[in-house]
């Protein structure tokens, strides 16, 4: 079967009104123990699966998860284990899955050579008390329920408090409506982190966040047009979702801030490339991403960017390479920009959008766009050359361009580059390849000389706080741009020299 839900963090301050509108509804506690098992070398977390044995109201059940068909989909197979069991409860009988969409899944994940299954052990475990109960919303049967509780594995263990919302029938629009006034009226976040993936770290002794890279887009072949749409937007959504959770939750780093503002450029880039097939999405969920965007832009400037010129400049001789004020202000408080509400509104809207094929059957739809070209690939190829025509065009006076025109040049490159990555399943791999080859230095070499003009600009803060010995900085920091933008050039040169790979005989079809 399909589990559809909604997984929420609550802020400390609101958990007390969470609480008391739950027993208002007569929820009561119930305790839960859950032993998640897998192998010693962790298969089937590698392979997005999680199995699960759980004894709720002193009965066991054996649960295999995997990932559903959109972001809030899971798909779940869940089988009875009666029986007298000691404390620990049963070990898992794979041979249960038998003849379920996931049981083959966890079979070729466990799989070793000449058929023998890797065992399985015991990972980690969770104790939590639950409170749950059943509302209407528009029409949504849903099931919403609280858990409190500790996760352990070994000797470690960590907290645990998180919300769900499950649909358990009706249109998945009421669902949506839920998602809403949850995050209004008690400033939820929505998160992607579950219980299985939180015991996993605890496990594996994982030392800070782990963040999440892009992963390919899957798209069926043939589609069309407003399946391309939603595929490619779920792509960046998926990477959105994971690293805005571990933020949320103060899981502050570097990598996770870079890899959410690549995540939302993604999803930028296929608003606007892609927008022939946007449906009935509006475009209110792209200033609140933008907004965020820009804020973790400026933190990545003053820390990441800072940090890295500091030490250039400390080892060139500058009597002070200090790039910020010694009296400048912390920056951005990361937790509570990814847990504002407009973010999280426009989350939900983009869920909304990449589940309607699953919200149709239920109910909840996407008003039909306009009709799908025979072949959408060539809507997407004539974007393709559009862009590919003017980094060209830029090639060619790169180095004549003022600075915000060269910043420029460096968002056509990136939309270029993100666009193909999203959608490369759709043409001949050795051709995309070739092509991002050329690409990748290119986004490198302007990457560096905008740290550059970046740097130059909090040299020029410090000066204006006062301190005249950021002036060797500014010197030094420009005396280093006309060889970056010799390198800019010569590299877009290649770009432009670059053979398309999405011309006719290309295309996978």
């Amino acid at each position: 079967m399909t589990e559809i839900e909604f997984k929420f963090g609550i802020p400390e301050e609101a958990l007390a009104a969470v609480q008391h509108a739950l027993r208002s509804l007569g929820a009561r506690p119930l305790a839960i123990e859950s032993h998640y098992w897998d192998s010693a070398d962790h298969r089937l977390a590698r392979a997005g699966l999680s199995l699960r044995l759980r004894k709720s109201g002193g009965r066991w059940e054996q649960t295999l998860k995997a990932a559903g068909p959109s972001l809030v989909e899971r798909l779940e197979k869940t089988v009875s284990r009666p029986g007298r069991w000691d404390a620990g409860g049963p070990a898992p009988e794979l041979s249960m899955l038998a003849g379920t969409e996931a049981g083959p899944m966890a079979n070729a994940a466990l799989a070793r050579r000449h058929k023998h299954v890797a065992p399985l052990e015991r990972v980690h475990s969770s104790v939590v008390r639950r409170r749950a109960a059943r509302i209407e919303v528009g029409g949504a049967d849903l099931e919403i329920a609280l858990d409190e509780g500790t996760l352990v594995a070994g000797d470690r263990s960590s907290p645990v408090c998180e919300f769900e919302a499950e649909l358990k029938g009706g249109d998945l629009a009421g669902l949506i409506a839920f998602a809403h006034d949850s995050i209004d009226a008690h400033g939820m976040w929505l998160s992607s982190i579950s219980k299985s993936q939180r015991g996993e770290r605890l496990a594996s002794a994982s030392h800070g966040p782990i963040a999440t890279k892009a992963r390919p887009t899957r798209i069926c072949n043939p589609a069309s047009g407003e399946e391309i749409s939603r595929a490619v937007m779920r792509s960046c959504l998926e990477q959105v979702l994971a690293n805005g959770s571990l933020l949320a939750e103060g899981e502050n780093d570097d990598d996770v801030v870079h890899q959410l503002r690549v995540g939302i450029r993604r999803m930028r880039t296929a608003w606007r490339e892609l927008g022939h097939w946007r449906g009935s999405l509006s475009g209110g969920w792209e200033a609140p991403l933008a907004d965020v965007f820009r804020q973790l832009g400026d933190y990545r400037d003053t820390k990441t960017v800072a940090a890295s010129m500091q030490k250039r400049l400390a080892a060139a001789g500058s009597p002070e390479p200090a790039l910020q004020p010694a009296d400048a202000a912390a920056g951005a408080d990361l937790v509570a920009l990814v847990r504002a509400r407009g973010f999280h509104h426009a989350l939900v809207d983009l869920v909304a959008f990449v589940s309607s094929a699953e919200g149709e059957r239920r109910g909840y739809g996407v008003a039909p766009g306009p009709a799908p070209e025979k072949h959408p690939d060539e809507t997407i190829g004539k974007h393709l050359d559009k862009l590919h025509a003017r980094l060209k065009r830029d090639a060619r006076r790169f180095d004549q361009l003022q600075e915000c025109d060269r910043h420029g040049v460096r968002k056509r490159l990136k939309r270029l580059r993100y666009l193909t990555e999203l959608v490369a399943p759709m043409y001949r791999s050795g051709r995309v390849g070739r092509f991002l080859g050329e690409l990748e230095p290119a986004q490198d070499e302007l990457g560096h000389y905008m740290d550059l003009v970046v740097a130059a600009r909090l040299a020029g803060d410090v000066i204006a706080a006062g301190d005249a010995r950021a002036w060797f900085n500014v010197g030094w920091l420009k005396a280093q741009s006309p060889r970056a933008i010799e390198r800019c050039r010569k590299a877009l040169e290649r770009v432009a020299a670059a053979r398309p790979y999405w011309r006719e005989g290309s295309v996978r079809r």
